[in-house]
């Protein structure tokens, strides 16, 4: 009786430790694509300023 009841409490810890992990990695996730939409912005402003240099520049 014991062993069925340690048992099932952690099956019931696994579960709750298994949600925790998935709301976590959804966070996680979201930061990363904000972090790469971050810095494509930045780099496209970047390329933008290269060709406005190049071509300001061969006039």
């Amino acid at each position: 009786m014991k062993v069925e009841q340690d048992l099932e409490e952690i099956k019931q810890r696994l579960t709750q430790i298994e949600a925790k992990l998935e709301r976590g990695s959804t966070s996680g996730r979201i930061i990363k694509y904000m972090i790469i939409i971050f810095l494509s912005i930045i780099f496209l402003f970047f390329a933008l300023g290269v060709v406005q240099f190049v071509a300001g520049s061969s006039v």
